[in-house]
């Protein structure tokens, strides 16, 4: 059969792709994407950041590779934190983060994709690092969209003159189309190929960076965090099997599935708001669970052309501002997002899993196999259901599903794109028997997420990036 890789960023979709033509398998292939989106999506995706994949090959029963980052603290706290609030303007709305060195959480994207090598991949990870050598050598190409994220979180990155000098040739955000390499991203891949995980040198450097001296918190204990490989959170939709997130993120996909999975309404603007209301049951799910909203995200699926899936999201927060001291990687501020941590900042007990709202999924039928999965915030669970729920109970095709316009709902609000649908006005009024305030976009945002997935269906492969995040798929023959 064919094969596929929809990703976030042209190179990061070639990345994966030049694997699976090497004999690589779907895990291969998204752990050589993910490293490549180091390079092609530093602001989305960083190896001082985290992450989680669903893998699904063969026969074998899903699993699920855990890298989200943990509380730190085991070690000790700093005498004063280097942390400070941020207001980042993303249009519609204004929102403040919290960033500086000790809003960072200890980073678990090497030893996760290191341990998804391990356990499901095939080809060793000196093949893996390949791409994105080749790519940190020569400077990613700076896509319409990264150029939108570098403008989006320039303050951030402002605060460290390495930090910018690290992404640009200027003060300034890089604009579409130029290239800046990263050489010192080179040593780094090679050292983690080498060891196997995060090198012990890369170790001491978020030490010496990040630790308690530094004004941050993460201590030599919390390097020590375990990867987990687990079983996913599954559950049955029409004929298919959905296996995702077994965290928190997974379960809100599957209480806004369920709602969805009642007929639908009778009429297209009641249908719109019968799908608002299923996303605001996700919400006060969130709610209960005390989830996070997570920010700059991305995601790869992959089918391989023996009916592997492999879906993972990776995220860095917004990234706290500084680097690791001799290398390009911004390590996350994960404990600096104000949604993540509702009782207030420094609340949860060292050791603790931070909760997330990412949700790779993978779905299978008797003869069909979906990987999805998206970025966005809080939006995810909301985007993730809707294609989902488009594919699997309405039989749409992927394209179809993946652009069709969004919705996302919280408690008395709600969002929605406005291009291409059918009786706006009416739309519009029935939203607001539901909800008090309704906010329109004009066309298909950033903020919605994007949805990048791979479908086999009849015999048929298909893989669909989502534009409203720069998606790109490569296809390969069988």
């Amino acid at each position: 059969m064919s094969a596929v890789v929809a990703a976030g960023n042209p190179q990061t979709a070639e990345a994966g792709a030049a694997i699976l033509r090497a004999g690589g398998n779907a895990v291969d292939a998204a752990i050589a994407a993910g490293l490549a989106a180091f390079v092609a999506e530093p602001l989305l995706a960083s190896a001082g950041g985290a992450g989680m994949m669903v893998v699904s090959l063969g026969g074998e029963p899903a699993r699920v590779v855990d890298f989200f980052s943990p509380v730190p603290g085991l070690g000790g706290t700093p005498a004063a934190r280097d942390f400070l609030p941020l207001e980042i303007d993303f249009g519609a709305a204004v929102q403040v983060f919290h960033v500086g060195r000790g809003s960072a959480a200890p980073p678990m994207a090497l030893p996760g994709l290191a341990e998804a090598s391990r356990r499901f991949g095939r080809l060793p990870l000196q093949a893996l690092i390949g791409p994105a050598c080749e790519l940190a050598e020569c400077g990613a190409t700076v896509s319409p969209e990264s150029a939108n994220v570098f403008s989006l979180l320039w303050p951030i990155n402002r605060l460290s003159e390495a930090t910018m000098a690290a992404y640009s040739a200027t003060d300034a955000p890089p604009r579409p189309g130029t290239r800046h390499p990263m050489p010192a991203m080179v040593p780094v891949l090679e050292a983690f190929a080498r060891h196997g995980g995060t090198p012990p040198p890369l170790e001491e450097a978020i030490l010496d960076g990040f630790g308690l001296g530094a004004g941050g918190c993460i201590t030599r204990e919390d390097l020590r965090h375990p990867v987990r490989v687990l079983e996913p959170r599954t559950f049955k939709l029409g004929g298919w099997r959905v296996s995702t997130s077994p965290r928190v993120g997974g379960e809100l996909v599957r209480v806004i599935v369920s709602h969805l999975a009642e007929p639908p309404a009778r009429t297209y603007p009641q249908e719109v708001r019968r799908i608002a209301e299923a996303c605001r049951e996700g919400h006060r799910a969130q709610v209960r669970h005390a989830d996070s909203l997570l920010g700059s995200t991305t995601h790869i699926s992959v089918l391989d052309h023996e009916g592997g899936a492999a879906s993972v999201t990776l995220t860095n927060g917004e990234g706290c501002g500084y680097l690791i001291d001799g290398t390009p990687i911004q390590l996350n501020n994960f404990l600096g997002e104000e949604d993540l941590n509702p009782a207030g900042f420094f609340r949860y007990a060292p050791g603790t899993p931070l909760p997330s709202a990412i949700a790779p999924t993978v779905a299978r039928s008797d003869a069909e196999v979906l990987a999805l999965g998206s970025g966005g915030a809080n939006r995810i669970r909301s985007v993730v259901s809707q294609v989902l729920y488009r594919v699997v109970m309405g039989g749409e095709d992927l394209d179809e599903a993946v652009l069709a316009p969004r919705v996302h709902a919280e408690e008395d609000t709600v969002w929605l794109e406005m291009a291409d649908r059918p009786e706006p006005s009416e739309t519009l009024h029935a939203l607001h028997e539901s909800f008090a305030r309704v906010f329109e976009f004009p066309t298909r945002a950033f903020f919605f997420g994007g949805v990048h997935a791979a479908l086999a269906r009849g015999g048929e492969v298909q893989g669909v990036g989502d534009p409203r995040r720069g998606g790109y798929v490569v296809q390969l023959e069988g």
